[in-house]
């Protein structure tokens, strides 16, 4: 009997530890941008598609920050969860979409032959 009382505790353990990650917030450098189609940037003269742009890039950093506090608050309850972290939230999706809306502004930014006027 103590013998496989003391197996199941391994296969506990081992357990705990392969699935323990398994709802663990995604880092925001492995997050990449919805695809999302440019039409919508079309009728954007240059300066309001860079005014855009900024706007997006801003956002971009606060979803990062966000994110990352996420991971932080997600490391934290593992000790008492037993390894079960927070997992994604609403700020991984909207940083998809975020990431993705940047790149379509920009693509249509240099299409139409735009130049920086910061």
């Amino acid at each position: 009997m103590r013998k496989s009382a003391k197996h199941q505790a391994i296969l506990s353990l081992i357990t705990v530890f392969i699935f323990g990650c398994y709802n663990a917030p995604t880092p925001p450098s492995e997050i990449e941008g919805a695809h999302i189609s440019g039409l919508h940037y079309e009728k954007f003269d240059c300066q309001t598609l860079n005014d855009e742009i900024n706007f997006l890039e801003k956002r971009e950093k606060e979803l990062v920050i966000a994110q990352e506090e996420r991971i932080k608050e997600s490391e934290k309850q593992w000790g008492w969860t037993e390894g079960i972290g927070k997992g994604d939230g609403i700020v991984a999706s909207e940083l998809n979409n975020v990431r993705g809306k940047k790149e379509a502004a920009r693509k249509v930014f240099e299409n139409k032959g735009c130049t920086i006027t910061d």
